[in-house]
């Protein structure tokens, strides 16, 4: 299954998953201290993206409107801060341990690492940056000019 079909499969099955581990805690905790939690952890992100700053949030904005994730972004750490925040401020238990996991530095750096070793596969992919695979239906070979040498006016 490719990684777009595991990703939508996640998606959709997130909510399940987050219910089963409210239902959980409630049980283990009370429904209070269940709901105290969720909004404290909401709270707690709110106040990391507040301080990561109002340049990092744009740049998160930016990067997922694009739907493109540049080095720039991944260089820095405001990057993973903001998307650990975002995380923590969506109820439930599993986002906000999720959101916990990015706000560390150690699993920060591994997970920039990661991306940083996929952005360059990528780039790698094709060989050559800029160059674009086409299957044989889609192209065609043009034969090649050879340009001459022509001498130029001053003497060359």
């Amino acid at each position: 299954m490719s990684l777009v079909k595991w990703a939508i499969f996640g998606l959709l099955l997130l909510p399940f998953v987050e219910i089963a581990l409210f239902v959980v805690v409630v049980m283990k905790l009370g429904v209070l201290a269940a709901l105290a939690l969720t909004i404290a952890t909401s709270l707690a992100g709110m106040t990391v993206i507040r301080h990561a700053g109002k340049t990092e949030v744009a740049r998160v904005r930016s990067a997922f409107g694009e739907r493109t994730v540049t080095r720039k972004e991944l260089d820095g750490r405001g990057f993973l801060t903001v998307l650990g925040g975002f995380l923590l401020v969506l109820p439930g238990f599993l986002t906000d341990l999720l959101g916990l996991l990015l706000l560390l530095p150690l699993t920060q750096q591994l997970i920039a690492a990661a991306l940083r070793r996929a952005a360059a596969r990528m780039d790698g992919a094709s060989g050559r940056p800029g160059v674009v695979d086409l299957p044989p239906g889609e192209w065609r070979r043009v034969p090649e000019e050879r340009l001459t040498h022509k001498p130029s006016p001053g003497g060359d």
